[in-house]
């Protein structure tokens, strides 16, 4: 087997056979070994510890609520509203895949279901466990004939939408609080700074796609503050920013041209799918209007989807049930249901995800039709 050399090639695949490389399994037991083993052990043990004591400790003394109570809110749902709410679920995951075919031009539907769950039970399992899906998504696009360079503009475009939504959920969450009474006025100085930076981000990457001298001029700038920084940290390696925003330039000015527009109205629908799926949690079990109105269940929301980047455990697991159950019960909600509400949100997208992810692979390795190996 030759290994590939390329340094252009993500980090994920370097070191690795040409055969390797389109080999999901073989990508990640890679990414897991690139960690000492007693590093990974450590960070698992970690991981795992902070999960007990936040579900052990953390979330009864927050929310004051008890399991076997949270438990038996959560029985009381009938066949048909939890068929609803999976209806509701899957609609979301759907709606996903409009981001990833027009980010990866030629992706089919069914495939990008396929590479989206494979990769999310992959990062839900494992703590620090994005790398190790990157790694995943990388080897399944690439068995079906996909190149490694738009592989990587996918997933680099879909991550810049996906943080721009992030950022731009609690801001227009915090304005709608406001404008409607909900929260105080003392809110509105942080409104305006995230406002702000989420506008001059955008506008960074309007500049940079408009033309290259532009590119060239933040890509320079960038550099010296990068530079500067890590003087001041002692760091001898300095990232090569301006190179990267122009490299970003090169791959992505063609796509974004074209498709920024899906990709916007594909993050803004999966987006809105997944609140209207805490929604109708919320009033499945009994938080009415009168008790959390739609404005405060989409702060919620907002503020859980931050909680999600959270590196510490699994997809934020612990910290975004935390988050969004206090959140509810400032609001006025009751302590049990709005607990049991953000545990049932987070059964669909989080644990669900992991069995559905497991199948997902099963049908990667089983749709030999869909195979068609890039030449590394």
């Amino acid at each position: 087997m030759t290994e590939i050399q390329d340094d252009d090639l993500p980090e994920a695949l370097r070191g690795l056979s040409a055969e390797e490389a389109i080999d999901p399994v073989a990508v990640v037991s890679h990414e897991l070994h690139r960690k000492s083993t007693p590093r990974r052990v450590g960070e698992i043990v970690g991981s795992l510890s902070v999960i007990a004591v936040i579900f052990v400790f953390v979330i009864p003394a927050v929310t004051g609520s008890q399991y076997t109570d949270i438990w038996e809110q959560m029985s009381r749902l009938d066949a048909l509203e939890f068929a609803g709410l999976s209806a509701l679920w899957f609609t979301g995951m759907l709606a996903y895949t409009g981001v990833l075919v027009n980010t990866l031009p030629g992706l089919r539907r069914s495939q990008a279901l396929t590479v989206n769950f494979a990769g999310s039970a992959v990062s839900n399992v494992l703590p620090f466990g994005g790398a190790i899906g990157v790694g995943a998504t990388y080897a399944i696009d690439m068995s079906w004939g996909f190149s490694a360079p738009s592989v990587t503009l996918s997933i680099l475009v879909s991550g810049i939408w996906n943080i721009f939504a992030k950022l731009g959920m609690p801001i227009l969450a915090l304005v709608l609080l406001v404008s409607t009474g909900s929260a105080t006025g003392k809110l509105l100085v942080p409104t305006l700074i995230g406002l702000v930076a989420l506008i001059g981000a955008i506008v960074l990457l309007g500049l940079v796609l408009r033309s290259e001298a532009l590119a060239l001029r933040i890509g320079n700038t960038a550099q010296r503050i990068i530079a500067f920084a890590c003087s001041k940290l002692k760091r001898r390696t300095v990232p090569q920013v301006a190179d990267s925003i122009l490299d970003f330039r090169h791959h992505s000015i063609g796509l974004l041209k074209q498709r920024w527009w899906r990709i916007t109205i594909w993050i803004i629908a999966f987006n809105l799918i997944q609140f209207l799926l805490l929604l109708s949690c919320c009033r499945a079990l009994g938080i009415d209007s009168d008790t959390a109105s739609w404005v405060e269940i989409f702060a919620a929301f907002a503020f859980a989807r931050l909680l999600e980047a959270v590196p510490i455990t699994p997809s934020g697991v612990g910290f975004v049930e935390t988050g969004a159950a206090a959140a509810l019960i400032s609001f006025g909600a009751d302590d049990t249901a709005a607990t049991a509400a953000v545990f049932l949100f987070r059964g669909f997208t989080y644990l669900l995800e992991i069995p559905v992810g497991s199948l997902a692979w099963i049908v990667w390795a089983s749709k030999r039709s869909w195979r068609s190996p890039q030449q590394l």
